[in-house]
């Protein structure tokens, strides 16, 4: 099948397409590894809502993130109709990646978030979804093409960097943190543990979970959570 990429034509054979190596599939899209990049296709389904069409790529792919990753490359056919896109792959190491870091690298780590979060915030992203599936941990933690996006002009910039941040704070909590104990522990309430640290974090009158974990006592969030385990 031909495709335009960035005004270039480029054909991927379905027969080599088999042969890359397929990563995801769902109700909307199948994603492929195609060398240092991940492209998603998306199905034709009658009726089915697509939330990123060709417009809120052209958008997105001018935000330059670091660790939300966006849509680099729009896909069309040779009819010139958008059927997907491409955006850099980053293998996944596993979530201890990210809860081992030293609390230098968290700090930056949290700062690059952070710092994106701004960046869509000003062109008026939301960020509607995360999920496990969409996260990659590569010494760090990469939010992966989050589920699905809006472009609410409506919204002033700290109204949709608020909104954004909200969702990220409890991702981090209750998903992250949370499975990394379910894992780790079997025997311990992984609920019970996410919300002991939700409580904390607000007593701590931080703004967002990002600075709670700058501040933290302990060298890494691996050595955080075992802390409060033994506890």
């Amino acid at each position: 099948m031909e495709f335009l990429e960035n005004g270039k034509k480029v054909r991927y054979n379905p027969s080599n397409m088999r042969r890359d190596k397929k990563i995801g599939s769902g109700l909307e899209v199948d994603v492929y590894q195609i060398g240092d990049k991940v492209a998603k296709f998306i199905k034709r389904c009658p009726g089915k809502k697509i939330f990123l069409d060709k417009s809120s790529i052209e958008k997105m792919k001018k935000i330059d993130t670091k660790r939300i990753l966006l849509p680099t490359i729009i896909l069309l056919d040779k009819r010139h109709e958008f059927r997907g896109y491409k955006m850099d792959y980053i293998e996944n190491l596993g979530v201890d990646s990210y809860v081992s870091l030293d609390k230098e690298n968290l700090v930056r780590e949290n700062d690059l978030l952070k710092e994106d979060l701004v960046k869509l915030s000003d062109e008026k992203v939301l960020i509607e979804d995360l999920n496990h599936e969409n996260t990659s941990y590569h010494n760090g933690i990469y939010l992966i093409d989050p589920g699905s996006y809006k472009i609410d002009t409506n919204l002033d910039s700290n109204q949709v960097y608020g909104i954004n941040l909200d969702l990220v704070n409890h991702y981090l909590i209750y998903s992250v943190l949370r499975n990394y104990v379910l894992n780790k522990y079997q025997k311990v309430d992984s609920y019970g543990f996410s919300r002991e640290v939700n409580r904390e974090y607000n007593k701590s009158g931080k703004n967002d979970v990002l600075e709670f974990f700058n501040d933290i006592k302990e060298e890494s969030l691996s050595e955080f959570v075992e802390n409060r385990i033994k506890h």
